[in-house]
């Protein structure tokens, strides 16, 4: 299967992943045929990029979690939130029912934890797919994963990976109470606008800590993780070790899930070129040894990316070398600008080829 972006997506073409909501409900299976009509109903649901079928890469991507558990994170998480908007307007018996949903997320996290803190050399691969209609969801989910993968790189303990995996879910909690308008509008944000953008670290933070029972350092990360470590950032415009650890973390995967997230005003970048963003901005924007320990957690080529080498040739990523990312097994599809008999390329023993650059169609 390969990940590629709508506009490059053909009539004919095998959905290989479903296209699933924020309920977590089914809206186009896996296996579908994907006509003209359902390539615009798919743009018109939200969803800018999809995964689909390749003769000439025939098995599995594998994400680092069950797509059923990702789908049920992202189902839980919303009815949490959703919960929680009018949560001044409401009496005793939903404040209950409201700490019921937060066990019920805790215990979604606490399991995606205990799975992953076994897979200590685990590597994201997979660009999860989401609707730019309903992406904050999605886009909190993923940067709880990797955020977790980043704990783990960093050696924390299983305790830490707790608060650090529920501060990330809920890091963008605030945006609850700003208005749509304003999160949503394609155009450049006005002073007074980027001001209540600003606002969401600080409600965010009051909403965990007044309403929830969350750890300390669980909520802290919903008010820093737009803080850098040169300083410039907001609430409180705080420096490198007066940042927690937690929102450190969590800022360099917010950034990246938001840059590789398709949205309304722009198109998602590919992941190589995320990934050179978060280690331009070491020292600067993020922790410089978090930004080291992100570049071996994070594959710049994730399985199914279609690629040009510096040969010439066009192939598809095959598989990876966990040694160095930058050079897996490529099987080659085209040479000299003509179809061949697929055969693999090693660029760890092939070192005079180099990626040069990702594409989406082979012709």
């Amino acid at each position: 299967m390969r990940y590629i972006p709508i506009q490059y997506v053909k009539a004919d073409s095998i959905l290989a992943k479903p296209i699933v909501n924020s309920n977590g409900h089914i809206l186009l299976n896996q296996g579908a045929k994907l006509t003209d009509g359902l390539i615009r109903k798919i743009k018109e649901m939200g969803f800018y990029s999809v995964y689909i079928k390749d003769e000439n890469f025939d098995f599995e991507v594998e994400d680092v979690i069950k797509t059923e558990v990702r789908q049920r994170t992202r189902a839980s998480l919303k009815n949490l939130l959703d919960s929680s908007i009018n949560i001044k307007k409401i009496g005793n018996g939903e404040i209950k029912s409201l700490q019921k949903k937060q066990e019920e997320v805790e215990s979604m996290v606490k399991g995606i934890v205990d799975e992953l803190f076994t897979q200590k050399d685990i590597v994201m691969n997979v660009v999860d797919i989401k609707s730019v209609d309903d992406y904050t969801y999605g886009h909190c989910v993923n940067v709880m994963l990797l955020a977790v993968i980043l704990g783990i790189g960093a050696n924390l303990n299983k305790s830490q990976l707790y608060d650090l995996a529920t501060g990330a879910l809920l890091h963008d909690v605030g945006k609850l109470f700003i208005p749509k308008e304003i999160l949503l509008k394609p155009e450049k944000l006005s002073i007074d606008e980027y001001k209540q953008i600003q606002e969401h670290v600080s409600k965010g933070y009051e909403f965990l800590k007044n309403h929830t029972d969350l750890s300390a350092v669980a909520r802290i990360i919903s008010l820093q993780h737009h803080e850098r470590v040169d300083g410039r950032g907001y609430p409180y415009q705080l420096k490198a070790e007066e940042i927690h650890i937690f929102s450190k973390i969590t800022t360099i995967t917010d950034v990246y899930d938001a840059l590789t997230s398709d949205r309304y005003y722009r198109s998602a970048l590919p992941v190589k070129e995320a990934i050179e963003y978060i280690l331009g901005g070491g020292g600067q924007w993020f922790d410089p040894t978090l930004t080291e320990i992100f570049n071996r957690k994070v594959n710049p080529y994730p399985l199914g990316t279609l690629v040009k080498l510096s040969s010439g040739m066009v192939g598809v990523v095959e598989s990876i070398n966990n040694d160095n990312f930058q050079r897996p097994v490529i099987r080659v599809v085209k040479e000299q600008g003509r179809m061949v008999i697929p055969w693999l390329c090693d660029l760890f023993k092939e070192r005079n080829i180099v990626i040069e650059e990702i594409i989406y169609q082979v012709s």
